[in-house]
Parts: structure tokens; C-alpha cells; sequence
């Protein structure tokens, strides 16, 4: 992948941003066999200092990746939308709240997450 071009990316339907994030990733100097070695907070930190890759992806990363049991991706839309449903009654919820609400799965955040979102996917919220 790091050896393709920008234009054969964008050739096989990728944006110009999304392909110029692709290969920005792929030509990176992060190990990424390595990552595992590190904890939560410093496999946030490298995967959010490439450009193109936020705290979502990140968090993601660390859920479905890695497997680590206290990844909670607040900035997904979907999660927020559970959180609320189930636990705020449908209040708009700020990503730093779904954040907080998190803590109350500790250690088992990560499992949660797909627990609320399939929830949320198949069933109505009392």
C-alpha cells in the first residue's frame, strides 16, 4: 500500500483526503506489531499523532484490535445514541458525558460497547 500512488487510490473510489490518510498511515514509522506492547493511553497517542486519525479511530483500534477491555469509543455515534437511549432517556449527550458514562463498566467497557450497540440496533429502549 505504501507504495501506491495518491491517484490510484483515488482511480479505485477513495477521496483525495481519504487517499492522501491511507498513505499517510502506510508510510508512517509506526510498528503497528508493536502497539500491543503499549498501554491504552500511548497507543491512543501514536495512532492520533498520524494525520487523519482521530480519537474514534483510535478507540476502535484499541476495541477491536488489540481487545483491550476498557476501550470505550465515546465519539461513536452510534454508542452515543445507545448511551442516551438506555441510560439518559434520549438526551443529546456531549462525547466527554458518554465518556464519563463509560466508567461505570469499568473494567469491561470494551464488551459493553457492542452489548449497547447491538441493543440499540435491535431492540427499543424502555
Amino acid at each position: 500500500m505504501a507504495q501506491a500512488s495518491e491517484e490510484q487510490l483515488t482511480e479505485l473510489g477513495f477521496s483525495r483526503r481519504k487517499a492522501e490518510y491511507v498513505l499517510g498511515v502506510a508510510r508512517s514509522d509506526v510498528d503497528f506489531d508493536a502497539l500491543h506492547t503499549l498501554s491504552d493511553d500511548e497507543v491512543k497517542a501514536t495512532l492520533i499523532s498520524i494525520r487523519g486519525l482521530g480519537e474514534w479511530t483510535a478507540d476502535w483500534f484499541l476495541a477491536r484490535h488489540l481487545a483491550r477491555p476498557r476501550a470505550w469509543p465515546a465519539g461513536d455515534l452510534g454508542l452515543v445514541k445507545a448511551v442516551s437511549a438506555f441510560y439518559f432517556g434520549g438526551r443529546k449527550l456531549s462525547i466527554a458525558e458518554v465518556r464519563e458514562a463509560g466508567a461505570r463498566f469499568d473494567p469491561f467497557q470494551n464488551l459493553t460497547a457492542h452489548y449497547l450497540l447491538t441493543g440499540f440496533r435491535t431492540a427499543t429502549p424502555a
